[in-house]
């Protein structure tokens, strides 16, 4: 303890110039303080200007593959549509194909049948043999057959020996 007649060391200009100190520091701690905190503010503006160009970024490409994705089914649409046509139209021509191949095949015994019959009912020489190209410019139907059919006499139905359809 200090002797009640003994003055203390500190002196009140001292005390006050260490709060004209102190007042100083508090300004810059302050300031500093409102520094950071405008940085934080701007900061925020910042991220949430980036965070709403990113969202009208996304929300464009949103469209974007919406848009796309109604062209690109449309066109899957018209696709299977036209596939279905085709499908339509190779079944038609595979019943054609097999309509014209039992053509092909009746005239054939037809004409086998016609030249059996003048063969066996006139003198007439055995088939003209030709080369396959002459043979189907003689009769477009009987490519590969290698023959020509000669013109048999005319007959009636008593005469003919067989029967076809």
């Amino acid at each position: 303890m200090a002797s009640p007649g003994v003055m203390s060391t500190v002196s009140p200009t001292s005390s006050a110039g260490s709060d004209e100190a102190r007042r100083p520091a508090a300004a810059v701690t302050e300031e500093r303080k409102r520094k950071r905190k405008e940085s934080n503010r701007l900061s925020a503006q910042r991220s949430r200007a980036r965070k709403q160009q990113q969202l009208d970024e996304l929300a464009g490409q949103v469209a974007a593959l919406r848009a796309r994705n109604g062209a690109l089914a449309l066109a899957a649409r018209e696709a299977a549509r036209r596939c279905a046509a085709v499908r339509a139209e190779n079944e038609l021509l595979r019943a054609r194909s097999v309509e014209l191949a039992a053509r092909l095949d009746s005239l054939t015994g037809l004409a086998r049948c016609l030249h059996d019959a003048a063969a066996a009912s006139s003198s007439f020489a055995a088939p003209v043999l030709l080369p396959p190209m002459a043979a189907a410019t003689a009769f477009p139907g009987a490519v590969g057959h290698g023959f020509v059919m000669p013109q048999p006499p005319l007959l009636d139905a008593t005469t003919m020996p067989c029967n076809y359809y």
